[in-house]
């Protein structure tokens, strides 16, 4: 088992991409902690998955007067933290011209404000680790002007280079900082729209990621077998930054 014994959080998206990483880090032998802020988990305390128990706590990512309620309920659980991994996110679809300073206020705080927070107030916990890391969670769109997504891009934009900064103020502490950048990672059993045939269309690989092929990247990048890898990022977009999309075709 690749996390036995070690306890992982996991900050945010309790519907994609966190889900896929709290069950594939449970199976290989990690105690987990979700935190989010879905409804329908609002009041529980235990949840489980997959016939795998991990310990829940509601709360808002992007507001620091509640992330000491989840650190408050992850010490009283587990006294440490191995893993911290942060993917909340949002997406809303505006170009530049129409996107509001409401839009742009929520992005940066679902997509960057969060990494920041959660990683400040979870870093006592991470520092009581032999070896901790923290995953951010970042995007193509980081690195890439994708159109009508202006606050996004900028949000994920700022996560990059948070996570050098990162890597190197808590490498002494034997703290290692990641992030992956992922594109066309499709919504759990959400039908293909057009826009989804458009990017599988650019991608090499030819269909879209799944929340399991992030989890799978976090995974490695958890474990000892990244014991050397700090300060990167990993890219999961089956090719689609790799390619020239048809600019040079026969």
């Amino acid at each position: 088992m690749l996390l036995k014994d070690k306890v992982a959080v996991i900050a945010g998206d309790a519907y994609g991409i966190g889900e896929a990483a709290a069950v594939l880090f449970m199976r290989e032998g990690a105690r987990v902690l979700l935190i989010d802020d879905r409804e329908d988990r609002q009041q529980a305390r235990f949840c489980e998955l997959n016939g795998h128990r991990f310990s829940y706590c509601h709360v808002n990512l992007t507001r620091s007067n509640e992330l000491p309620l989840a650190v408050e309920v992850c010490e009283s659980l587990f006294s440490q933290v191995d893993v911290l991994f942060n993917v909340a996110g949002l997406a809303v679809k505006s170009t530049f011209e129409n996107t509001s300073e409401s839009t742009w206020t929520e992005m940066l705080g679902r997509n960057l404000t969060s990494v920041f927070l959660s990683s400040q107030y979870f870093l006592p916990l991470l520092k009581k680790s032999s070896g901790a890391c923290i995953i951010n969670h970042a995007s193509i769109d980081a690195f890439l002007g994708n159109p009508s997504i202006a606050a996004y891009s900028a949000a994920k934009g700022g996560v990059l280079p948070l996570t050098h900064v990162m890597a190197h103020d808590l490498g002494p502490y034997g703290i290692r900082v990641n992030a992956i950048s992922t594109g066309g990672i499709r919504a759990p059993e959400a039908p293909l729209s057009t826009r989804d045939h458009a990017r599988m269309a650019v991608t090499p690989m030819k269909r879209m990621g799944t929340a399991l092929d992030v989890a799978r990247v976090a995974l490695f990048l958890a474990s000892d077998l990244s014991s050397y890898v700090n300060g990167t990022h990993v890219v999961v977009d089956g090719g689609r930054t790799a390619t020239t999309h048809g600019c040079y075709e026969d």
